[in-house]
């Protein structure tokens, strides 16, 4: 009765949480609305005074004396707003000229097309590729550029179903039948009436032929060698069973917004659906799963996925934009709000998948982003041994100690103190919380202290803390024992705030501007960062030590630090080598701290060169950072 209460009480502490986050924003919903009302109320006081002047007589009068100007009017305004429109659309073609210049240098060129589609011909295996377009009252020019987008590809191997999901719109019904007959690999498919998206995709999953499948929504546009780079990545990997690629967005000025993935990140994709455009995927698993499920029409392909994704790990990721994606008035590319339906249909779906996992999880969404977390039941509060490495002196470690003991929930830890340095020399430090020491006088760096603190411990869990951290809210800890209680979870970290309010660390980026740099740092706290993903729960290669939860097990299987390294260096070393065990790193924006970090440490050359022939792959190639991103910083943005 007890373990129910607890876990009764959790909830209601989750819920209270959801509340008042919905309550924050709600007031700045609000807040806007009043600033509109009073906008209103302005304009319409404007309104009345322009009417009440336009009645009086000395504009009367003005009137006539000006009625000799009057014949210049007309001409002078039209060639001003002519003026006026050239200039807007040059300053719009400068706003998105960084994108569009990026895009036409690493789009594939014609003469790479021409010799795509020589290399296609000769491939070992040619597997057809069966399209699903379903269409609804679509525009004609634009149901017509997404058929010459499947036209123009360099694979030639094909088919696209069109299946009109009961259209009434006279142009496009009387459209169709002429798009269909441009070339012998497209077929028309109509059903009787309107049924939805997935009825409409799971009839052309019954006439499709192909091997493969892929979607291309009525109004969207492929680049021409998307079929190939999927096909041309088959040859080499041919076990694969899910394949996705980058996207950006289609606007009337061109294309912008693009969104450039990390390779498969598990605990992203419970956040929102990333993988989203283009997906490739095997006929046969998508039926053997039971194709779409009518009632999460709006994220229908969202719930597919997640259900392909209990089935297989064999997920691939091609970093290039191969699919745009329209962006219209009543597209959820433009705004979610535009399909409200589509918010909950992906909430239902994360829920449902949660529970044919068997894991006990709420779901909630983040109202100022719309993305989703997840809050697991934390089925055993074990034991954590919190290690703090002291070698800043008392001041610093009274204020962690002070702010652990007083701001954290969670039930079951014990404070253990590695003091590095001579024990006469810092005994003196008085606490006023319950610790244990461990005096460690001969430790060369803060990772021969971790593992000498490990080794004289027992806790199944453990927390390594720098001790110039404090704690914010109280369940920090519960929220990253959350993770670390799952089986596939070797380390979590959290979201580290500096005293100025700004990013200290939102998981490691590896490669970038030497060994490692900390995603989004310096950006302010409650930034949603580049898609959002610095308020997502994710995945990374490496999460920082100044605040890290593992198992014991995993630490202990994986050897624990190597004292050749320290700091930074030595945190990457570790998450990289339960990276290689097989085990999942995650970043919880959820769990907050405060982090004043000491100036950085002078580089350390023998420790880089260790670094680079240890993990010379990885910082080359993060996988959870695109790598058309920037090398010289971990801010999400654009490279060369």
């Amino acid at each position: 009765m007890s373990k129910e209460l607890e876990a009764l009480e959790r909830k209601l502490e989750i819920r209270n949480r959801e509340l008042a986050e919905a309550h924050r924003h709600i007031a700045s919903l609000e807040e806007r609305l009043l600033k509109l009302k009073q906008y209103r109320r302005e304009l319409k006081l404007l309104k009345e005074e322009r009417r009440t002047l336009r009645k009086s007589p000395e504009r009367r009068i003005g009137q006539v004396f000006l009625a000799p100007y009057r014949v210049l009017e007309k001409p002078v305004k039209k060639v001003w707003r002519k003026l006026h429109q050239q200039k807007r659309t040059s300053g719009n073609s400068v706003a998105q000229s960084e994108y569009e210049q990026w895009f036409q240098h690493h789009r594939s060129s014609t003469q790479e097309l021409q010799r795509m589609r020589v290399e296609g011909r000769a491939f070992v295996s040619q597997p057809l590729i069966s399209i699903l377009t379903p269409v609804f009252d679509t525009p004609v020019p634009w149901l017509r550029e997404a058929v010459d987008s499947v036209l123009t590809q360099v694979y030639e191997d094909w088919e696209l179903l069109l299946i009109d999901d009961g259209s009434t719109a006279t142009d496009l019904l009387g459209a169709l039948p002429g798009v269909a007959a441009r070339d012998r690999r497209i077929r028309l498919v109509r059903l009787k009436s309107h049924q939805g998206i997935s009825a409409a995709l799971n009839k052309g999953l019954d006439l499709a032929n192909g091997e493969w499948v892929t979607f291309l929504d009525h109004d969207d546009v492929l680049e021409p060698d998307a079929l190939f780079q999927n096909v041309r990545l088959l040859q080499e990997n041919p076990g694969l069973d899910l394949i996705y690629s980058d996207e950006d967005k289609l606007t009337d000025q061109g294309f912008d917004s693009p969104i450039l993935k990390p390779d498969w990140s598990p605990d992203f994709f419970l956040s929102c659906n990333y993988l989203c455009h283009m997906i490739f995927l095997r006929r046969d698993l998508v039926r053997e799963i039971g194709g779409f499920q009518l009632q999460f029409d709006g994220s229908q392909d969202y719930d597919l996925l997640l259900r392909v994704s209990e089935r297989t790990n064999r997920i691939h990721h091609i970093p290039r934009v191969l699919y745009h994606w329209r962006r219209s008035e009543n597209s959820s590319a433009s705004d979610v709000r535009q399909k409200p339906g589509q918010l909950e249909a992906s909430w239902r779906a994360i829920e449902s998948h949660l529970k044919r996992r068997g894991e006990q999880a709420h779901v909630a969404v983040d109202w100022r982003t719309h993305a989703f977390y997840v809050r697991r039941e934390l089925r055993e509060a074990k034991k954590i041994s919190v290690i703090i490495p002291s070698f800043r002196g008392p001041e610093s470690l009274e204020r962690c100690g002070e702010s652990v003991v007083s701001r954290t929930s969670y039930p079951n830890y014990e404070l253990v103190i590695a003091k590095m340095g001579e024990r006469d020399k810092i005994a003196k430090a008085a606490t006023d919380f319950s610790q244990r020491i461990l005096y460690f006088a001969d430790a060369v760096n803060d990772s021969a202290a971790k593992n000498y603190a490990v080794a004289h411990t027992d806790s199944p869990w453990l927390l390594f803390l720098d001790d110039n951290i404090e704690t914010i809210g109280p369940d920090w800890l519960t929220i990253m024992a959350e993770h670390v209680q799952r089986p596939e979870t070797g380390a979590v970290g959290p979201r580290l705030i500096n005293p100025g309010g700004t990013i200290e660390h939102a998981g490691l980026v590896l490669g970038v501007n030497g060994i490692a740099q900390s995603a989004f740092r310096g950006f302010p706290a409650d930034h949603p960062g580049v898609n959002r993903q610095l308020q997502m729960t994710r995945n990374y290669s490496a999460v920082s030590g100044a605040c890290l939860l593992m198992r014991r097990e995993v630490f202990q299987q994986i050897g624990g630090f190597d004292q050749k390294l320290s700091s930074v260096l030595a945190d990457v070393d570790l998450c990289l080598k339960i990276r290689r065990a097989g085990y999942l790193i995650v970043y919880t924006p959820l769990a907050k701290l405060c982090w004043d970090p000491s100036p950085p440490e002078r580089s350390d050359a023998s420790a880089e060169v260790i670094m680079r022939q240890r993990w010379s792959d990885v910082l080359q190639r993060d996988p959870y950072y695109n790598p058309n991103l920037s090398r010289e910083s971990a801010d999400f943005s654009l490279g060369e």
